[in-house]
């Protein structure tokens, strides 16, 4: 996936940030099988309870490789990620054939590969890492995974959030995990070094270290509640990322 970078000129805070990339899907049946590629793998982190809601997005449709993110349930067929991991299928009138969301098996759930029909809403294509950026995917078939519940309103400074995600391993490409990071949420005070940047409808997440693979991550608060999704991330030694507000999720599209 091409990667866009935006530079802030502060110096206390300047950091070349990175759209990170997404990851790929096999299938329910022998013919989605042939179009899902089989040499990807998502199982679920050592020592971590897996959440079952979150999946490794593939999109074939890349220039040279599989783009590959992150996506989470918000309902039994609809889905979302971050927009700029569905950027050729916007593209191309938003049919996404080519996208796959691939789970890990849980204790509760078989491993399993949905496939994608078509990006029902995004976010407006803005060439900055400051504006939202989210798409909502309608899915081929019906799944019995939980869906995330949706929270709303806006999150105080300081809060502390769980960021999953689906991250390749270092050393085999084939190979993903789902993890499970804590984040604090920075922004939206007069008193912190972000708020001259960040608008209200973009959040930044300390402490937080961003890999490619976790774009479209979704954010949940201490009830389990979607409150964003990852779409950037700094250099691994700032450690921090910026999520879109799941507020900006139309009302109309977050069911099924």
């Amino acid at each position: 996936m091409t990667q866009r970078s935006w530079f802030f000129d502060r110096p206390e805070i300047a950091a070349l940030l990175f759209l990170t990339a997404c990851q790929p899907p096999s299938s329910n049946t022998a013919q989605e099988a042939e179009l899902a590629p089989p040499r990807y793998q998502v199982s679920c982190a050592e020592s971590e309870e897996c959440h079952e809601s979150v999946a490794l997005l593939v999109g074939l449709s890349g220039l040279r490789e599989p783009t590959r993110c992150t996506a989470a349930l918000i309902g039994s067929t609809t889905a979302v990620t971050a927009g700029h991991c569905v950027a050729r299928e916007l593209a191309d009138g938003g049919a996404c054939h080519d996208v796959w969301l691939g789970f890990a098996e849980t204790p509760n759930q078989k491993s399993e590969w949905l496939g994608c029909s078509k990006v029902s809403a995004v976010s407006s294509q803005a060439e900055t890492l400051l504006a939202p950026d989210y798409a909502v995917l309608q899915l081929r078939t019906v799944t019995a995974r939980p869906a995330l519940p949706l929270g709303r309103g806006a999150l105080s400074t300081g809060d502390i959030v769980e960021m999953v995600s689906v991250t390749p391993d270092r050393f085999y490409d084939d190979v993903h995990e789902v993890r499970t990071r804590r984040c604090v949420v920075d922004g939206g005070d007069p008193s912190s070094p972000w708020s001259p940047i960040a608008p209200p409808t973009v959040r930044v997440l300390s402490s937080c270290p961003i890999h490619e693979g976790n774009s479209g991550a979704p954010v949940l608060d201490r009830q389990g509640r979607l409150r964003g999704l990852v779409h950037a991330g700094g250099p691994p030694f700032f450690a921090f990322g910026l999520m879109t507000e799941s507020g900006r999720i139309p009302d109309e599209v977050a069911v099924d």
